[in-house]
């Protein structure tokens, strides 16, 4: 069926759902988790301190996701990349991976029905992508 989940986080408690209910699938299918956070830099160059912090940040937030595989008993790899969120993540998956998103994330408000980072990912994946509902403004 699936080869493993992939969990894409970029911290927030919305992007969390889609976390915890990947895990729960992989948990189930006894396949491993990859967890994936993507910085999104843009055409910005980055001083020493700037870079230092973004990688800071990102091993936090994938230090939340890994300690709840631990708990959840699931074996978890974690990956981080610069770029475009949706680019990065597609081009990683493969075809027999899964991947589990919330609806929205940080930027929940921004889109109305569905952030766009979720939207591009239904479009350029070439795998199963499995949205779990996150209303902003209700966890």
């Amino acid at each position: 069926m699936y080869r493993r989940v992939i969990v894409p986080t970029d911290g927030s408690e919305l992007a969390m759902k889609g976390v915890k209910e990947g895990m729960k699938l992989a948990r189930y299918l006894d396949i491993p988790v990859t967890a994936v956070h993507v910085v999104d830099i843009g055409d910005i160059s980055l001083t020493g301190k700037m870079e230092e912090s973004l990688r800071k940040s990102a091993e936090n937030i994938l230090r939340e996701v890994e300690d709840l595989a631990e708990e959840l008993e699931v074996e978890i790899e974690s990956k981080t990349f610069k770029g475009t969120p949706y680019k990065r993540i597609s081009e990683y998956a493969q075809k027999d991976d899964v991947i589990y998103i919330s609806s929205h994330g940080s930027s929940g408000f921004r889109e109305l029905f569905m952030g766009s980072t979720t939207q591009r990912l239904l479009n350029h994946a070439d795998c199963t992508v499995s949205v779990v509902k996150g209303t902003p403004g209700k966890i």
